[in-house]
């Protein structure tokens, strides 16, 4: 497996600043370490170069009006960016045996939650979520306020590649990361190592960050619920295999 060190070598040598045998300094090493991390977190904004999908628990505390999200959080995961950057959220009883999880609750827009005229309303089960992206860790809002005291919250959220430590990490990355990382990481260096862009290495790089996508694909039900609201029918996922 190859090292942060080794894909910085190869993308020096893609810009032939390197030649085959020769190491990079340790400043410039250092600088494009720092490219590397900056342009890894950039791709954790973008959906379809994110490959795996983390399913997370956390307790419900009785009464407790918003929860944390974030690293060290009371919901400890990567920090959504945004409420589009969760994929669900849903809850499961322990005390029930066996523990059966309930179906997604319903997210709502800052327009929905700002609306709710009380917002500290209690159930014993939430019915939405509203998420604030606020940092350094998100604010996770369920509403209403559950006062069950059994309890666990379910997230679904897309994790991105996390940020490297040392040039000594090994990278451990599904097929294609490894190129798509070396690949525009030396497009990203080009300008510092004042190099002017091969055409062919900015193809190659976007080449490699486009099939990064095909396996980010998912299937999905369609979700009628707007199209059923026009006309007064049923809404909620439609799955396309049953008809129901």
């Amino acid at each position: 497996m190859a090292t942060v060190s080794d894909l910085i070598a190869a993308s020096l040598k893609r810009l032939r600043v390197l030649q085959a045998g020769e190491v990079p300094t340790a400043d410039d090493q250092a600088d494009a370490f720092l490219r590397l991390n900056a342009m890894v977190s950039s791709w954790a904004l973008q959906r379809l170069t994110i490959y795996q999908i983390v399913r997370t628990t956390w307790t419900i505390v009785a009464s407790q009006a918003s929860y944390t999200v974030g690293s060290g959080g009371q919901v400890n995961i990567a920090r959504p960016t945004a409420p589009s950057a969760i994929d669900g959220i849903t809850f499961q009883d322990t005390s029930v045996s066996p523990t059966f999880e309930y179906p997604a609750v319903s997210p709502m827009t800052e327009a929905q939650y700002r609306a709710v005229p009380q917002k500290a309303y209690t159930s014993p089960y939430p019915q939405g979520w509203y998420y604030a992206a606020t940092y350094p860790t998100g604010t996770l809002y369920p509403f209403p306020i559950p006062t069950s005291s059994t309890l666990q919250g379910v997230i679904y959220v897309p994790t991105a590649v996390p940020a490297f430590t040392a040039l000594s990490d090994t990278i451990t990355l599904p097929p294609g990361y490894e190129l798509a990382l070396q690949e525009n990481l030396a497009v990203l260096l080009a300008p510092e190592w004042g190099v002017r862009t091969d055409p062919a290495l900015v193809q190659s790089a976007r080449e490699a960050k486009a099939w990064l996508a095909v396996p980010a694909l998912r299937a999905m039900d369609l979700d009628t619920s707007y199209v059923a609201s026009l006309f007064g029918g049923g809404y909620g996922p439609t799955n396309v295999y049953t008809g129901s």
